[in-house]
C-alpha cells in the first residue's frame, strides 16, 4: 500500500499541468532568450497559444539578440525585419490588463510612426495597439483601442519626457487599461506619463481568431527598429501612479494546478510516513 501511494504522488508530481486563466495573474510572457528555428520561438508562458506564427513574406519571425538584453540571455531585434506573432486568444484579456516591456534603439528617438504591439485580424475591421510616434514636437507613447469601422474608437498619447529619451539604454514600457472602470494609463520609465484625467469609454476590439504582432502594428506595419525584451501581457492592473520599474526578469508563473497536485502528493508522502 505505502508503494501505491507513493507511486500515485510521484505521478501526481511530474504530471502535465492543466493551464488556469491569469496564473499569478499573467496571460502571455516572452523572454526572447534564445533562438527557434531561426526566429523568437514560443513564448515562455502562454495561457493561450505559445507558438509563433511565422508570417511571410516577412519571416522567419524576428531575429533573437545577445547583444546587451536588459535581462537573461538576449532580446528580441526587430531592426533587421521579420515577423514576430502569437495568437491572441486566451492570451489577452479586453476588458481589463497590463502590457508591457522594455524598448531600446532608435526607435525610441527616431522619426516616424513605431508600433511596439498590435492585433491583426486580416480584416482590416479594427485592432489593438501600442506605439511611439514623432508629432514633430516631440515624442509621444500611445495606446489604442478600435471596435471596427463601424464602430467608435479611443485612443490615448501623451509626450514622453525629453530626458527619458535616448537610443542607448533600455526603457520599461507600460500601458493599463479597464473597461468596465473606463480607465487608462501609460508610462515611461515607471512615470505615469498621461498627464489628463485617466478616464474614458474604452472599445476593445473581438480578439477571436486573432493575432498578435510584438514590435509592428497592424498586419506588419510601422516595425520598431530597436530591441525589445521581458514582454508581458497581464489581465489586472499593475501599476497606478508612478512605480519602480522591474529590476529582475519576470518569473514563469507555475500553473496553479501544478502547484494544488505537488503539495497534495507531498502531503499524502507525509501521512504515510507518519503512520
Amino acid at each position: 500500500m505505502q508503494t501505491k501511494l507513493c507511486t500515485l504522488a510521484a505521478l501526481a508530481l511530474t504530471a502535465s499541468p492543466v493551464l488556469a486563466a491569469g496564473v499569478n495573474n499573467t496571460l502571455f510572457l516572452n523572454h526572447f532568450d534564445s533562438p527557434i528555428a531561426g526566429g523568437a520561438g514560443p513564448a515562455d508562458y502562454a495561457n493561450g497559444d505559445p507558438a509563433e506564427q511565422i508570417g511571410l513574406p516577412l519571416g522567419p519571425g524576428g531575429t533573437v539578440s545577445a547583444t546587451n538584453p536588459k535581462f537573461g540571455a538576449a532580446s528580441l531585434d526587430r531592426s533587421t525585419g521579420g515577423r514576430v506573432e502569437y495568437n491572441t486568444a486566451g492570451n489577452f484579456d479586453a476588458s481589463k490588463g497590463t502590457i508591457e516591456m522594455w524598448v531600446r534603439g532608435s526607435g525610441v528617438t527616431g522619426g516616424g510612426f513605431v508600433g511596439l504591439w498590435g492585433t491583426d485580424t486580416g480584416s482590416g475591421s479594427g485592432d489593438i495597439r501600442m506605439y511611439i510616434y514623432d508629432t514633430g514636437a516631440g515624442r509621444t507613447l500611445g495606446a489604442y483601442m478600435n471596435q471596427g469601422l463601424s464602430g467608435t474608437f479611443w485612443e490615448i498619447e501623451q509626450p514622453i519626457p525629453l530626458a527619458n529619451l535616448d537610443s542607448t539604454n533600455w526603457h520599461h514600457v507600460a500601458w493599463t487599461y479597464d473597461t468596465t472602470a473606463g480607465t487608462t494609463a501609460t508610462y515611461w520609465d515607471g512615470t505615469q506619463i498621461r498627464n489628463t484625467p485617466d478616464a474614458g469609454t474604452v472599445n476593445p476590439h473581438p480578439i477571436t481568431n486573432t493575432l498578435m504582432h510584438i514590435g509592428e502594428n497592424q498586419a506588419g506595419s510601422a516595425t520598431f527598429p530597436g530591441f525589445i525584451d521581458e514582454f508581458r501581457i497581464s489581465d489586472n492592473i499593475r501599476y497606478t501612479g508612478n512605480f519602480t520599474p522591474p529590476t529582475a526578469p519576470f518569473a514563469v508563473p507555475e500553473p496553479a494546478s501544478l502547484a494544488t497536485v505537488t503539495l497534495a502528493g507531498l502531503a499524502m508522502i507525509r501521512r504515510r510516513r507518519s503512520v
